[in-house]
């Protein structure tokens, strides 16, 4: 059965980081996000990215095993994660060199995946090789035994921190999303953070969030202080998007997903297309209008450039799925 949780997850994560946080740098230029306005936007902002990596671990977790006692092969996993990342991903690090967002050095640390080891690294694309290494250690920690999967994905936890603190500088969210994701991949068959029994926890995580933010706003925390909040945030907005789930697809007697529901699956469907190329559509609507003022300039980039960035990049994705299908379908004749 579908988990829709995962869904609204997907849907709010995506739209606050493009519609919200990199939407600022274009309404008000003189910052480059809206991480720079306020800690509060920086913590909510590795909150979203880090929910939206423990749902795939998360996910993938739950789907798949591997090794002698698994049912899953390494090779058609990887190029099945592949084919579903890597074009797209090069299409859009090339379009977002060609309108001058990204520098050719920095394009490249991406396209290789080697840009959470050094600098530059390609600003907004930067997700996409650290998603795509996950990928890679998944085969390695998805075993069928529990024991398996915690000590070595807690092994490789310990390598990656020894390497960031007493080698060489990694990027930090790298560490961070790769944490949220092995999480994920190690607790999905065993566990699904749903709390039946105890519901008030999740209350309590929530609320506990809360504070923390209030807090931010009190006094300018400390990197751990931030650090450390963003990660109880990633379960706290997993919590509040299975409760926005539970209303949204309720079901009836005919067990039929209402208009809204349909609406979060099919924006969810786009969330990635809409995440690669969002920076390209906010471009090119400033080039088509670019309001001078700025409550002007919201309402055009929110209410008119977002809508139609997420109607084309469901078709981006279901023309690039299309495209796949006809292609394996000739490739088996």
């Amino acid at each position: 059965m579908r988990d829709y949780r995962f869904d609204v997850a997907r849907v709010l994560c995506m739209s606050f980081i493009v519609a919200f946080v990199h939407l600022w740098a274009y309404i008000h230029p003189e910052v480059t996000s809206a991480i720079y306005v306020h800690p509060v936007f920086a913590i909510l902002t590795n909150s979203c990215l880090g929910l939206f990596t423990f749902a795939s671990g998360y996910l993938l977790g739950g789907k798949y095993s591997f090794g002698e006692d698994g049912n899953t092969r390494i090779w058609p996993f990887y190029k099945k994660r592949v084919l579903r990342i890597i074009p797209l991903f090069l299409l859009a690090a090339v379009i977002l060199y060609l309108i001058g967002f990204n520098s050719v050095k920095a394009t490249l640390n991406g396209v290789l995946c080697i840009s959470p080891f050094t600098t530059p690294r390609p600003m907004t694309l930067w997700y996409i090789p650290v998603i795509l290494w996950c990928y890679f250690i998944t085969p390695f920690i998805s075993r069928k035994s529990f024991a398996w999967r915690l000590t070595i994905g807690a092994g490789m936890l310990l390598i990656v921190w020894f390497i960031r603190n007493y080698i060489h500088p990694l990027d930090f969210r790298f560490l961070f999303n790769m944490s949220l994701y092995i999480v994920g991949l190690v607790t999905a068959p065993y566990f699904n953070w749903k709390f039946e029994n105890r519901k008030w926890i999740k209350w309590v995580v929530v609320v506990f969030f809360v504070g923390l933010l209030s807090v931010t706003f009190l006094k300018t925390p400390n990197v751990l202080f931030k650090r450390t909040s963003a990660f109880v945030g990633v379960f706290a907005l997993l919590f509040v998007c299975e409760y926005i789930a539970n209303m949204v697809f309720r079901h009836n007697a005919s067990n039929v997903v209402s208009p809204i529901g349909s609406l979060i699956k099919n924006v969810s469907y786009a969330s990635m297309a809409c995440y690669m190329f969002h920076r390209f559509f906010f471009w090119a609507g400033e080039m088509i209008w670019n309001p001078s003022t700025v409550w002007l300039k919201w309402l055009y980039m929110a209410g008119v450039v977002f809508p139609v960035m997420l109607v084309l990049s469901y078709y981006i994705q279901f023309g690039y799925d299309k495209l796949m299908q006809g292609f394996k379908t000739e490739k088996n004749k």
